[in-house]
């Protein structure tokens, strides 16, 4: 009769695999709200199609270096441990007040760190790029939307100039003897700019191991990515504009952008691969290192531990206020002006919302949004101060301090017509122009346990005259009808 021994060593690497389980475990149930929002826009958005693919690359590559990983020792560590528990906190914070930006960067700073922490420096010595690999699960970019769509509104005019093109040039919109084109958010190129990003750093993990070479492909594939967009919008519009637009915007649109974008890939990686060098990470070594006791380290594993229970417990105790089925209205004009005005502003499952026309002809909007609620947020990307697919912007200011001011915008569309908007988010008694300073300002009075709700105000008015005297109707506006409203 036999008897199976177990040797120290692989009773210490059962109990750490144990604990990894345990821990990742925990890790999805406390962090699976933002988890759940990022794979939603994943879904929704061909931008972020390609974070499906991430994890699948990050393990692949982690079982490249299975001989390597094979002897080493999973020695937990404590100082990873101690640097995520301000990501849980932020997390938290972020959780708290909706936004998703945060808590869904500070949820994968925490796994990466918590990887560290579990398996130790050896093992992530090897692995360091896998884990780093992980960020681009996060949905990022879209604040670059603006800046990418003048950029190749830029290179779309020098282009037609070049080629000697009749064109007129007003904001985004670009006007050609056949048509009006619009340089919109779908055609700034971040998709094409976000999916170069992640081809070029795994391209350069695998082919360089000097960071200089890594640094450099990454800019100038980035750069190729850019001006394959230009190059992208270029075509189309002489494609439509020869064609009477029979051709280059139906299917045949992507068609076209993503057969450059391909084009341009492949001529950054064949330049890439000349310069790779020899010494690039080896998939695998045939050797495999001698088995070692691995140490487990109880202080790491407590600290991870009450970081994700107290991390849990804390947001399955965040409240959030019912959000009604129709909007409240609290001021009673009896006007459908929605849907009567082209102005397309929108905030969706608010508090309340009025949206009201004046006898001066000037259109007010004001809505109010708890801090958290079961459903909506005040600042979130479908909610906008105009229609983007109707209106291009041409200039914004923003006039008063950073929590005691207004911004104005002003607006142009097709046919030429203008309008400027004035607005303003408020929060007790600080109003700002600020996404980012209306969040804080949430937060705090979250914190403080103030439950008054945030309001966004503004003012619009349409005609062609001068900036002063639109900007003095619209002030005016305000004082008289949109001050005392927020109390």
């Amino acid at each position: 009769m036999y008897q199976q021994v177990q040797t120290p060593a692989s009773s210490s690497r059962s109990h750490l695999i144990i604990s990894l389980a345990v821990f990742f475990s925990g890790y999805l149930m406390v962090f699976w709200p933002s988890l759940a929002r990022m794979e939603g826009i994943w879904r929704h958005s061909e931008t972020y199609m390609h974070a499906y693919l991430i994890l699948p690359i990050s393990l692949w590559l982690i079982w490249r270096q299975r001989e390597r990983l094979a002897g080493l020792p999973m020695q937990s560590t404590l100082w990873p441990a101690l640097f995520a528990t301000p990501f849980a906190m932020a997390w938290l914070l972020a959780y708290a007040v909706d936004v998703n930006f945060v808590s869904q960067f500070a949820a994968i700073f925490f796994l990466q760190l918590m990887i560290w922490s579990l398996l130790g420096h050896q093992i992530l010595r090897i692995i360091w790029f896998p884990v780093v690999f992980l960020v681009f699960l996060v949905p990022f970019g879209e604040a670059a939307n603006p800046i990418l769509q003048q950029v190749t509104a830029d290179m779309v005019v020098h282009f037609l100039r070049l080629v000697d093109f009749p064109i007129y040039r007003e904001g985004l919109y670009i006007y050609t003897p056949a048509a009006v084109f619009e340089v919109a958010v779908a055609c700034s190129g971040l998709n094409f700019l976000l999916t170069s990003l992640v081809l070029s750093c795994l391209y350069s993990y695998l082919h360089y191991s000097r960071w200089y070479k890594a640094v450099a492909f990454i800019a100038l594939t980035l750069v190729l990515s850019i001006i394959a967009n230009g190059i992208r919008a270029f075509l189309l519009v002489v494609i439509g504009e020869k064609s009477n637009m029979a051709y280059g915007f139906g299917a045949d649109h992507y068609y076209y952008g993503w057969l450059v974008f391909f084009l341009v890939i492949m001529l950054a990686f064949w330049l890439g691969a000349k310069f790779a060098d020899d010494d690039a990470p080896a998939a695998t070594e045939n050797k495999v290192p001698e088995q070692r006791t691995v140490p487990i380290s109880k202080t790491t594993l407590v600290c991870l531990a009450l970081t994700l229970l107290l991390a849990g417990s804390i947001s399955r105790n965040i409240a959030d206020t019912p959000t009604p089925e129709q909007p409240a209205q609290l001021e009673q004009h009896n006007q459908d002006i929605a849907g009567q005005s082209n102005w397309g502003i929108q905030f969706y499952d608010g508090l309340s919302r009025d949206h009201w026309l004046t006898e001066h002809s000037v259109e007010l909007f004001m809505a109010s949004y708890a801090h958290r609620q079961e459903h909506g947020d005040m600042i979130t990307w479908h909610n906008t101060l105009y229609q983007p697919e109707q209106w291009s912007i041409t200039a914004q200011h923003h006039t008063g301090s950073l929590l005691n001011g207004y911004g104005i915008l002003q607006l142009v569309n097709t046919r030429g017509q203008q309008r400027a908007v004035l607005y303003w988010y408020q929060m007790g008694e600080h109003k700002t122009s600020n996404r980012v300073a209306m969040k804080l300002l949430q937060l705090a009075a979250l914190l403080r346990g103030d439950d008054t709700p945030g309001y966004v105000f503004a003012a619009s008015v349409t005609g062609d005259q001068s900036i002063e005297d639109i900007r003095q109707q619209l002030l005016a506006a305000k004082q008289q009808h949109l001050v005392d409203l927020a109390p």
